[in-house]
């Protein structure tokens, strides 16, 4: 019987696993996908979706590593711990006491909390470990002198920092603002708080839904008092909550005091809920539609004009593996399709435990004890192969409009999808294939079949759970063919193929306009000159794609930028004739 029993266990159990590698969608045999792409609808890729959440900067290791992702984005503080950070002493320790009671539940009944992860925050207090601030500043100072500008830099503040009383003027935030501005950073996006629609990331300075908005607004004209032009969020939930179910509805029914949502957004793997663990392959297959899902079904509910800054998000189904890059992948294409929705986004996280880009170790402690830290040297999990992929892709260009002909893996998820993007005057096409075939790959160039010449690079997967560790400085792209033979998508594939000979140039559009712009580099002031007399439009963007000018004009203008505003931009002219872009250079 025992015999059995046990036979029948390991059934079970191989059947479980040869269950776990089928591919979960249905698709026709044979199948193709077309990409249809019309050069005169452009615009320029947002490069602040590519942002990441990156810790540690102090020691030389850790600013090393800094320096080699050259991140687009920092955000300081990241996580819980940015709710209980003191500037003061750059740590982390706790505000108010240690238990308090709140309101749960639309009946408001009282219940009794700690803060999230108390015994960990007594720690950091106690040993005095800090967060790094003094090092970000270097490095930060560094990057000034060697590029003409600072880091981008998403502020995450404390919400009970400034006290229980709601119209002191929030000193203690202005204080933090004067600070960083002294150090010379920019202060132009804050976060209000990390997730504090959970009770456990709130204090007993703000228990109650009604004192985070008490304080938000305290803070929001405080800051805007010193700069009209700085921006703020407010952390609204992806998701429905069984401790604040109206927390959106409330913390959104005034639109006046904050100018964006913050929405933190974990496909499968959910690190808020240990009992939430969703390792399907389909789930990963698909998580443009959960990312979707989690800021229209909810954040868009109640503020559907505000922007969306994606301060944490991260796509993980069982690990570093083919299906979670996949998804990933698919989720930043679906972000550049979705440019007037996403305005910011950070991977969580860039070395840290949780999506890390590196590859992590135990140690033994000098106490005895094991502990986890990063491998050295630096080895690539897949997450950071993809991501080097993904920006080398996307950064710095301009997205061209195209469709994607091809069978869906469920409603809303196309089984290859792609971007069309131009750089250094050459076109090349982004695509992820999600599927489990390889696919035949058509070209139609405003209306006409390309069978020109390409380069085509990807890196490809034979199972859904294949993970794979690379040397930090080797290259995960593999050439798949060279000519003019035709274009196969490998199976679960992220590709990067580059038309040789597409001439959808800007610079032919800038020739047929005649367009002159000097002095280039200026001081500040630009002259444009259209020499065939049409009226156009105009947009400037900073070199991480935030729009700084616009306007339009006929035949000739003249801009200026402000004092300093030195740097790199661009300038995007539309007209007739199309949407040519310009590098400027203030200096």
């Amino acid at each position: 019987m025992i015999k059995k029993l046990f036979s029948f266990c390991l059934i079970l159990f191989f059947s479980a696993f040869v269950f776990s590698q089928d591919y979960p969608f249905s698709l026709p045999s044979n199948m193709q996908a077309t990409i249809h792409i019309n050069s005169s609808s452009k615009e320029v890729f947002n490069n602040l979706l590519l942002g990441t959440n990156t810790h540690h900067f102090s020691t030389t290791k850790e600013k090393d590593l800094i320096n080699k992702l050259k991140p687009i984005t920092i955000r300081f503080p990241h996580g819980l711990w940015a709710n209980w950070y003191d500037w003061r002493r750059d740590v982390s320790r706790l505000f108010g006491e240690e238990s308090f009671e709140y309101e749960q539940g639309v009946n408001k009944t009282i219940k009794t909390k700690k803060p999230d992860l108390l015994a960990n925050i007594k720690i950091f207090d106690t040993n005095n470990i800090k967060v790094g601030i003094n090092g970000l500043t270097s490095l930060n100072a560094t990057r000034k002198s060697q590029t003409g500008k600072g880091f981008d830099m998403m502020w995450t503040f404390n919400m009970s920092a400034d006290g229980s009383d709601f119209n002191n003027g929030s000193p203690e935030t202005i204080a933090r603002y004067n600070d960083l501005i002294s150090r010379g950073f920019e202060v132009k996006v804050v976060e209000l708080g990390n997730e504090n629609f959970y009770p456990g990331q709130r204090s007993s300075i703000i228990p109650n839904t009604e004192d985070y908005i008490a304080r938000a607004k305290s803070m929001s004209a405080a800051l805007k008092a010193k700069d009209p032009n700085i921006r703020v969020s407010v952390p609204l939930l992806r998701r429905g909550s069984w401790a604040n179910p109206n927390w959106n509805i409330d913390v959104a029914e005034d639109l006046s005091y904050f100018d964006a949502v913050t929405v933190h957004t974990y496909v499968g793997s959910d690190p808020d809920d240990s009992n939430n663990s969703d390792e399907a392959y389909s789930t990963a297959l698909t998580a443009r539609k959960y990312l979707g899902n989690s800021i229209y079904d909810y954040a868009h509910k109640v503020a559907p004009n505000k922007p969306i800054w994606l301060t944490e998000w991260g796509v993980k189904s069982g690990g570093p593996n083919a299906v979670s890059v996949l998804g990933m992948a698919d989720c930043y294409i679906f972000m550049s399709q979705n440019q007037d929705v996403f305005e910011r986004a950070n991977w969580f996280s860039v070395n840290g435990k949780l999506n890390s880009h590196y590859v992590w170790e135990t140690y033994i402690s000098p106490s005895g004890v094991e502990r986890p830290r990063i491998k050295y040297p630096l080895e690539k999990t897949l997450f950071g192969s993809a991501y080097e992929i993904i920006r080398l892709a996307l950064e710095n260009t301009t997205l061209i409009e195209s469709n994607v002909e091809v069978a869906n893996l469920v409603d809303g998820v196309k089984a290859v999808n792609a971007r069309v993007v131009t750089k250094d005057g050459k076109t090349s096409v982004f695509v992820v294939n999600l599927s489990n075939q390889d696919v035949p790959f058509h070209i139609n160039l405003d209306g006409e079949s390309y069978t020109d010449v390409v380069e085509h690079k990807a890196i490809s997967f034979n199972k859904m759970d294949e993970e794979r560790v690379m040397g930090i400085n080797l290259d995960p792209l593999t050439l798949i063919s060279q000519g003019n033979e035709g274009i196969i998508l490998p199976k679960f594939s992220i590709n990067i193929i580059e038309l040789s000979n597409a001439t959808l140039s800007i610079s032919d559009i800038a020739q047929k306009q005649k367009i002159d712009i000097f002095p280039n580099p200026s001081k500040g002031v630009f002259n444009i000159k259209i020499n065939t007399g049409e009226k156009a439009q105009y947009r400037i963007y900073s070199i991480n794609g935030v729009e700084v000018q616009k306007g339009s004009f006929t035949s000739e203008k003249q801009v200026r930028f402000e004092d300093k505003q030195i740097g790199v931009y661009i300038l995007q002219l539309q007209s007739e004739q199309g949407i040519s872009n310009h590098k400027i250079v203030v200096k």
